[in-house]
């Protein structure tokens, strides 16, 4: 509640600014995206200790669990900056970041996609 509080007011705070300051108005915008941001990750600690256990707990490769949660991080920073240029008005720097993104988790997830094609090269060296 208080987030959501804190986030009216600087929004509210941010519009009276855009019309003499845009500069300063979006500076603000971005400074309580990043403070929010924290302070979710903070809040978030518990669950992504939990997370932690339950795939180590589970036998999962060590190297896959750590794509998932940098697959997860991936997505939150890259959605962030594509919403703060948008904000700005930079619509295609905000696709460009989108692009970056999903060019990054394709790279992320090469070397838990490699042994399934290695099966299905196995398979199909068989059946031939």
């Amino acid at each position: 509640m208080q987030a959501a509080g804190l986030t009216l007011t600087a929004l509210l705070i941010a519009k009276l600014l855009e019309r003499h300051a845009k500069e300063q108005a979006l500076i603000l915008t971005l400074l309580l995206g990043i403070s929010l941001t924290g302070a979710a990750l903070i809040a978030l600690t518990p669950v992504l200790n939990r997370m932690d256990s339950l795939l180590t707990a589970s036998g999962l490769d060590p190297a896959a669990a750590g794509c998932i949660g940098k697959t997860v991080g991936i997505c939150c920073i890259t959605e962030l900056a594509a919403d703060i240029c948008k904000d700005a008005g930079e619509s295609a720097l905000c696709t460009a970041i989108l692009l970056t993104g999903k060019a990054a988790l394709l790279l992320l997830a090469l070397p838990l996609i490699d042994p399934l094609l290695k099966l299905v090269q196995e398979v199909l060296s068989c059946a031939g």
